[in-house]
């Protein structure tokens, strides 16, 4: 089965009818991110930008598209769609959500609900150049070689942990997002 028919496959649901605070863990800060799929005839792609080395958090890292849950959002998958606009000016109306992953916690204090969208047409990618200052896409294939996989080791809670990693084309990927990408690599 190809990747494409494995993500539709993730989660039959309807999106918008379920309660992504039900159950959330409040001692985090709420937030969301979409692991975005531009499908074509030749491959699938995934979109990550890159964070401007001016902010208070994650400076510079790699990410999906994704941010703080907001007063005005009506849930976390609203959360999603707000920020995909505003980072890249993706439309949710181009984009078809499609599943949801496990909550991701962070070693700065966020609850991510990872959501996993198509874009199946044409669209123009115009980042914000204040918290994004580029982006790009890797195929899904160029994950499944082993060799761009790394592993490191962090101390949490005086506990030694092994963390997933891939450096790909002179980048690395690593933490939440590399945990999410690993969450939805192994359900594909």
């Amino acid at each position: 089965m190809n990747s494409i028919l494995k993500i539709k496959n993730l989660n039959k649901v309807n999106l918008e009818k379920i309660d992504f605070f039900n159950n959330l863990d409040f001692r985090y800060k709420p937030s969301s991110v979409f692991i975005l799929i531009f499908s074509s005839k030749n491959k699938d792609e995934i979109l990550f930008l890159k964070r401007s080395n001016n902010l208070e958090l994650h400076k510079g890292e790699i990410c999906f598209p994704g941010g703080s849950y907001e007063d005005d959002d009506r849930d976390l998958l609203n959360t999603a769609y707000r920020e995909l606009e505003e980072e890249v000016g993706i439309k949710k109306s181009d984009i078809n959500a499609l599943a949801f992953l496990e909550d991701e916690i962070t070693r700065t204090g966020f609850i991510i609900k990872p959501f996993v969208g198509i874009v199946n047409k044409q669209v123009k990618i115009k980042i914000d150049n204040k918290e994004i200052i580029d982006y790009f896409k890797l195929p899904i294939e160029i994950f499944k070689d082993k060799e761009n996989k790394r592993y490191f080791y962090s101390v949490i809670n005086n506990n030694l942990e092994k963390k997933v990693s891939y450096s790909i084309q002179g980048r690395l990927i690593w933490g939440a997002t590399a945990n999410i990408l690993n969450q939805f690599l192994d359900k594909i």
